[in-house]
């Protein structure tokens, strides 16, 4: 990979909701060209004409160098990054517009939620140029081109796929000092796959018996009957993973249940995808624990129901807004 300029990166961030823009402001504000792509209309223009802000855990404000709804109308066609960081749902269509409308041998960085969506980046761009960043810090949007960061359990991580040893693959420090820099505390990693397990572990196990029984977080971990299906979720997961090599030791069970046990009475975005009548991400979640628990012949009961549950719910709700649409 040859950079633009050794001293100033160029980014491309596809994708300015919470974690996207959070990412952004960050980056431009440390001196780093970074440019932006989201289909809202509304969010492009809010960002055009009063800039990129963030509120809350910290603050800043950035214009950043151009920002846009379509890939072909920015100036600039050559990046270091691109930075994928739209729900997974929509991976396909990034795909389809990176390939078309940029030649340079940019690293693709997947930073989103779930498992393997750096294998899937890989297929199209080859494991030389796939990257995943395991983001913790999060937030939301308060209103276009505001983002309100609630967290940051620090640090970040962040790995590549081109078979080189941490200590010889320039890429993942690299993209780690630049956010460092930028006050998103990083970490290169040989294994950012495992980070993605753990975190994703958490995700699947409140995050779709939420959206199916139209609970906040805290409302589940405090019913008893919506608890025990938390559990089992958990115990699924954690039995997946450490079949594919990852484990997290003896006190990881209750941990992660110690933990979700302080989810708020908030809404996951499965749940608020669920409400809106949007595709969620349970293929990368909840779907590809159970692909790898068939895979590798651990029982996935719960995660195959739920999956096929959350999917039902999604493509009614879909259906709905549809006919909601079309009546109007």
């Amino acid at each position: 990979m040859t950079y633009n300029n050794k001293n100033k990166r160029k980014f491309l961030v596809v994708g300015l909701g919470p974690i996207g823009g959070i990412f952004s402001c960050h980056l431009k504000n440390s001196g780093c060209s970074t440019y932006g792509i989201d289909v809202r209309q509304d969010y492009v223009e809010a960002i055009r004409e009063k800039g990129l802000r963030i509120n809350g855990f910290t603050s800043c404000k950035v214009n950043l160098d151009q920002v846009s709804t379509h890939l072909e109308d920015l100036e600039e066609k050559e990046f270091d990054y691109v930075i994928v960081s739209v729900k997974t749902p929509y991976l396909p269509d990034v795909v389809s517009m990176l390939k078309k409308g940029l030649n340079n041998d940019f690293k693709v960085v997947a930073m989103q939620n779930g498992i393997d969506n750096e294998e899937y980046l890989a297929r199209f761009f080859g494991k030389e140029r796939a990257m995943r960043i395991v983001i913790n810090f999060a937030g939301n949007m308060t209103s276009p081109g505001i983002i309100n960061m609630t967290f940051f359990h620090k640090p970040n991580y962040v790995g590549c796929f081109c078979g080189e040893e941490e200590c010889e693959c320039g890429h993942a420090k690299d993209l780690a000092n630049l956010m460092t820099r930028a006050g998103l505390e990083t970490e290169p990693t040989t294994e950012v796959k495992k980070y993605s397990w753990r975190k994703t572990i958490l995700v699947a196990s409140l995050a779709p018996v939420s959206a199916i029984l139209g609970m906040t977080m805290a409302e589940v971990m405090t019913n008893g009957e919506a608890r025990s299906i938390v559990v089992k979720l958990l115990k699924e997961a954690i039995a997946v993973a450490k079949a594919n090599g990852f484990d997290y030791g003896e006190g990881f069970f209750d941990f992660c249940l110690d933990y979700l046990s302080t989810a708020g009475h908030h809404k996951p975005s499965m749940l608020i995808d669920i409400e809106d009548g949007n595709p969620t991400e349970i293929e990368y979640i909840n779907g590809k624990i159970a692909y790898h628990g068939h895979l590798l012949n651990v029982p996935v009961l719960l995660n195959t129901s739920i999956t096929s549950m959350i999917k039902a719910k999604e493509r009614l709700e879909m259906e709905k807004k549809r006919k909601n649409t079309e009546c109007k």
